[in-house]
């Protein structure tokens, strides 16, 4: 086992044990493996963004609001409460 590795324990529910037990068969690898795919996965998935194309990105800058105080107040602009 490479020394890099420490154990833990997640909690599971059936249906996703199932899943990746058989995925796990079908591949031909442990299950930690799939996890650790998943997990670095999920977390490099903002890393390997194309922020250029993004459409939201695109706009920043765009919106011109009367209001000056929109950042600090927008619970009140967004859903009427102060």
């Amino acid at each position: 086992m490479n020394n890099n590795f420490l154990r833990t324990q997640i909690y599971l529910e059936q249906e996703q044990i199932h899943l990746i037990k058989s995925a796990s068969h079908k591949e031909g690898v442990p299950m930690s493996v799939l996890i650790r795919r998943a997990i670095d996965q999920f977390l490099n998935k903002d890393k390997n963004r194309k922020w250029a194309n993004d459409p939201l990105s695109k706009n920043v800058g765009k919106i011109s609001l009367k209001s000056k105080s929109a950042s600090v107040d927008h619970d009140h602009y967004l859903y009427g409460v102060k």
